[in-house]
C-alpha cells in the first residue's frame, strides 16, 4: 500500500517507555509520514512529539486525534536502526517504546539541539592592555573572566559560569564594556575542545596483525559480494596489537567509501582509544564522534547530530553507541567484548555486544569482536563455526608476558583467643616489589575492586554489623568523608558513637577498599606519587582523562583504582602490578563468578611489562589453588575455557542452553514471595506445557533486598529463547497481577544470583 494511503498511524510517545497511541492522518500529511519520522501530536491536555513505529489501514478504537504535524522529513530513527529495536523489543522480551526510548539519546528526545545557545568569546580588537586601563585595579571578577578567555579561548555561557565561578553578571559587565561578545551560534559543542591535538604512531603489522586484517578484509569482501559475513572473533593476549588491528580495518573501511563503528566498555577507556583514533585520522579529515553519559547534554546532542548527518565518519563510545545513527556502515568493532558493563542493568536488559552482532547481520557487514579472554558464549560460537576466530597468539615485538606470583594469604598458625586474624593489605614480597620498582622510576597498579574504605564496621563486644536500613548488606565506611556508605542504595549515615546494640564504645573496621588501599600506600611509600581510580575520585567532567594523561607522562608512581584500572589501557612504564584480593568475587553463588575472576586477573596483568622491560604481577589470596587463579597465572585462556565449558555443559549452563531470569521486586516480602510463587507456578506450567525448557524454583535473591525492596528470582533455561519472550510477555500482561510487585524479564543475564 503506498504511504498516502494509510489513515491512520501508531505513534510512542518520546518520553514514553511502555505505551503507545493511534492517530489519523490529516490530508495535508497524507504520503509524508513514515515508519521512524518523528511527529507532533495532542496528548491528554498538551502537545508532545513522538515516534511513529506502524502505519494502520483501520483502527480498533472510534474515535482518534490528528497528528499535528511532521518534526523533519525524514526519519529521526533510521530503517536499520528500526529494525534493530523490533528485535530487541522481542528477544529481550520489552515493549518496543522502551527499545525506542534505549535508541534516542536524551537530548535527542527533550531537542537539546533546539534550546537557546550563547557563544562568548573575547573580541579580537580588544588588547588586554585596554582592559587594563579601563577597569585598572577594580573589577577584579571582571579581569579573572577576561584572563580565563584570553587563556583558554571561547566557550559557551553556561559552562563558563559553572567551570570558572564566575556569576552570569560578570560576564554580561565585561560584554556592556565591549571587550567580548555574547552572541547565539550555530557552534557545535566540540568534546574535544579542551585536549590537545594527538600525536600519530603508525606500526607496521606483523605477521599475526596482518592475517588478522586479512580474514576482516574477506569477511568485508563476501559483504560487498551479497554473501552473509561472519563474525570475527579477535582473540589476542594483552599487548598483542588488537588496537593496531582495529585502526588499520577502519582505515580500510573509509577507503572504501564506508562508515565505522566502535564500542568500548567503560566511558574510563574512552579518552584513551579517541586519542589514538584522532591521532590516525586527524590528518586525513576524517571527522571521530565520541558518545557517552559523561558528555554534557548540548555535546551529546551535537555528536549525536554530526554522525545523523554523516559528518561524522567514525563513531566511538560505551554501550549506548551501538544506537549511533550512522548510516552506509562497513564494519562494528566491540573492544573487550566480554566486558559485563556492556549489559543494561534495567528494563530492557540489552547486551550491547549482542546488539552488535544483530545490527551487523541487519546491515549486513562484518562485526569485529575483540578480547584477551572472550565470553565463553563468544568462544563456544567459534569453536561451533558461528563466528570466525582469529588469533594474536604473542605480544608485539614478541615481549614476553608477564611473571605471575601467587602470594597465599592463608594463616600458617591461628591467631591468639579474641585476637582478630591480621588484615593484610600489601604482603612483604608485593611490598618488596613495589619498592624496587620505585627505585627503578617505574610505575605500579594496584587493583582491588572494592571502593571506600572499610567494607564492614562490626562492635568487637557483641558482634554487631553497620547493615543499610534498606538493603540486606553491611554498610562500607568511606574515610573520605568520614560517612558510612551503602553501594547499593547510596544511603549515607555517620558512624554512631557508641554500639547501637550493646552500647559498647569502640567499633573494629573490618575489609579493605580502595580508600584503605591508598592510605596504606601513602604511609609505606611517602615519597610516592600516588592517584586513587575509583567512581568516587573520579567524579568531575574529563576526570578520567586528566588522570590517565598524569599517569601516562609520568606524574603519578603508584596508580590505586577499581576496574577501570584493569582493562584496555596501555602504559609502557607499569612493569609491576599488585592484585590485593580477589576472594569475595569467588565467593558469590553465581556460575559465572569463576569465569569473571579468571577475566579479571588476566586483563589486570596484561596492565604490566607491556614495553621492553619484563613486567611481574603479584596475586594476593586465600585461595590459590582456584582454577581461575591458576590458570591466570600461566596465561592459559584455552585451558581455563575448555574445563569450564565442561562444567557449564554438564548442568546444561550457558552457552548450551540460554538463560532468563524472571525478577519480582516489592516493599513487603511476604506479598513479593507469594506474588512471585503464584505467577512462577504459572512460567513452570507454561514452560512444560509449551516444551519451552526448564524453569526453576522461585527462591529468594542473594541480596534479598536493595533499596527497601525484596527480590525473588526464577530461573529459565532454553534453547528457544523469541518463544520464551513471547509466552512471558502474553502471560504477564495480564492486569490482574499485583501492581505492588513489579515483575521483569532478564534475557541473557550476567548475573543470576
Amino acid at each position: 500500500m503506498p504511504p498516502d494511503a494509510f489513515p491512520y498511524v501508531r505513534v510512542v510517545p518520546e518520553n514514553s517507555r511502555d505505551r503507545a497511541y493511534d492517530y489519523a492522518v490529516p490530508d495535508a500529511l497524507r504520503g509524508r509520514v513514515g515508519i521512524g519520522m518523528r511527529v507532533r501530536m495532542p496528548l491528554r491536555h498538551a502537545e508532545t512529539s513522538g515516534i511513529v513505529i506502524e502505519m494502520l489501514e483501520r483502527t480498533e478504537f472510534a474515535k482518534v486525534r490528528a497528528l499535528s504535524g511532521l518534526v523533519g522529513e525524514t526519519p529521526v530513527v533510521p530503517p536499520a536502526l528500526f529494525g534493530l529495536a523490533r528485535w530487541m523489543a522481542d528477544y529481550y522480551c520489552a515493549p518496543l517504546a522502551a527499545a525506542l526510548h534505549c535508541i534516542l539519546p536524551e537530548p535527542v528526545r527533550n531537542e537539546a539541539g533546539a534550546l537557546v545557545r550563547l557563544w562568548v568569546e573575547a573580541r579580537a580588537d580588544v588588547s588586554d592592555e585596554d582592559v587594563l586601563a579601563a577597569l585598572g585595579g577594580r573589577a577584579k571578577k571582571q579581569l579573572e573572566a577576561w584572563h580565563h578567555l584570553r587563556e583558554h579561548g571561547g566557550g559557551w555561557f553556561g559552562d563558563l559560569c559553572s567551570e570558572t565561578g564566575i556569576g552570569r553578571a560578570v560576564w554580561q559587565g565585561l560584554r556592556d564594556r565591549g571587550f567580548i561578545s555574547i552572541e547565539n551560534a550555530e557552534k557545535e559543542r566540540d568534546p574535544f575542545l579542551r585536549l590537545p591535538d594527538p600525536v600519530a604512531a603508525e606500526h607496521a603489522p606483523n605477521p599475526a596483525q596482518a592475517a588478522a586484517l586479512a580474514a576482516i578484509a574477506e569477511e568485508q569482501a563476501k559483504a560487498a559480494a551479497g554473501e552473509k559475513p561472519r563474525p570475527v572473533l579477535l582473540l589476542g593476549v594483552t599487548g598483542s596489537g588488537k588496537t593496531e588491528v582495529y585502526l588499520r580495518a577502519i582505515a580500510a573501511t573509509l577507503d572504501a567509501g564506508k562508515s565505522a563503528l566502535m564500542i568500548v566498555p567503560e566511558i574510563a577507556l574512552t579518552p584513551q582509544a579517541v586519542e589514538r583514533f584522532r591521532a590516525r585520522f586527524l590528518g586525513q579529515k576524517v571527522r571521530v564522534a565520541v558518545l557517552h553519559s559523561g558528555l554534557s547534554r548540548g555535546e551529546r546532542y551535537d555528536q549525536w547530530r554530526q554522525i545523523r548527518e554523516g559528518r561524522a565518519r567514525i563513531v566511538i563510545g560505551a554501550r549506548s553507541a551501538i544506537f549511533a545513527p550512522a548510516e552506509d556502515l562497513g564494519l562494528i568493532v566491540v573492544d573487550e567484548e566480554h566486558e559485563g558493563s556492556y549489559k543494561q542493568e534495567e528494563a530492557p536488559y540489552y547486551h550491547g555486544r549482542d546488539l552488535a552482532v544483530m545490527r551487523a547481520h541487519l546491515e549486513k557487514i562484518p562485526v569485529v569482536l575483540g578480547s584477551a579472554t572472550p565470553s565463553l558464549e563468544s568462544f563456544y560460537n567459534a569453536e561451533q563455526g558461528k563466528y570466525r576466530l582469529v588469533r594474536l597468539p604473542a605480544r608485539v615485538a614478541s615481549r614476553p608476558m608477564p611473571t605471575v606470583h601467587v602470594i597465599d594469604l592463608r594463616m600458617k598458625s591461628k591467631p591468639k583467643e579474641g585476637e582478630p586474624p591480621p588484615s593484610v593489605a600489601l604482603s612483604p614480597r608485593l611490598r618488596e616489589a613495589v619498592t624496587l620498582r620505585l627505585e627503578r622510576h617505574e610505575q605500579v597498579l594496584l587493583y582491588l575492586n572494592r571502593r571506600g574504605h572499610s567494607t564492614a564496621l562490626q562492635c568487637p563486644e557483641c558482634g554487631h554489623v553497620e547493615m543499610c536500613p534498606r538493603c540486606s548488606i553491611s554498610l562500607t565506611w568511606h574515610r573520605s568523608d568520614g560517612r558510612l556508605r551503602c553501594h547499593l542504595c547510596d544511603h549515607a549515615a555517620p558512624v554512631p558513637p557508641k554500639c547501637p546494640a550493646c552500647g559498647a564504645p569502640d567499633y573494629r573496621y573490618g575489609g579493605q577498599g580502595t580508600q584503605k588501599i591508598e592510605e596504606v600506600v601513602a604511609k609505606e611509600f611517602p615519597q610516592a606519587r600516588m592517584l586513587r581510580m575509583d567512581s568516587d575520585s573520579m567524579r568531575g567532567k574529563d576526570a578520567h582523562h586528566r588522570a590517565l594523561a598524569a599517569f601516562a607522562a609520568g606524574e603519578i608512581d603508584i596508580l590505586v583504582g577499581t576496574q577501570m584500572i584493569a582493562k584496555g589501557l596501555d602504559f609502557p612504564r607499569v612493569t609491576c602490578v599488585g592484585v590485593i584480593n580477589v576472594d569475595g568475587a569467588l565467593q558469590i553463588p553465581d556460575f559465572r563468578s569463576g569465569e569473571r575472576v579468571f577475566q579479571q586477573l588476566m586483563q589486570v596483568a596484561g596492565r604490566a611489562g607491556r614495553a621492553e622491560t619484563l613486567g611481574e604481577v603479584f596475586i594476593q589470596t586465600r585461595t590459590p589453588f582456584h582454577p581461575a587463579i591458576q590458570y591466570a597465572r600461566h596465561h592459559d585462556y584455552d585451558g581455563f575455557a575448555e574445563q569450564e565449558l565442561e562444567f557449564r555443559k554438564a548442568l546444561g549452563y550457558p552457552p548450551y542452553r540460554r538463560a532468563v531470569l524472571v525478577r519480582w521486586k516489592g516493599k513487603s516480602e511476604e506479598k513479593t514471595r507469594f506474588v512471585a510463587e503464584q505467577i512462577g507456578k504459572k512460567i513452570t506450567e507454561g514452560m512444560t506445557a509449551g516444551n519451552l525448557g526448564e524453569a526453576g524454583e522461585v527462591a529468594p535473591a542473594a541480596i534479598v533486598r536493595i533499596d527497601g525492596l525484596f527480590r525473588f528470582n526464577q530461573l529459565l533455561l532454553t534453547q528457544r529463547v523469541p518463544d520464551v519472550s513471547r509466552f512471558l510477555s502474553a502471560l504477564l500482561a495480564d492486569p490482574a497481577w499485583e501492581e505492588e510487585v513489579k515483575t521483569s524479564v532478564d534475557v541473557d543475564p550476567l548475573m543470576v544470583a
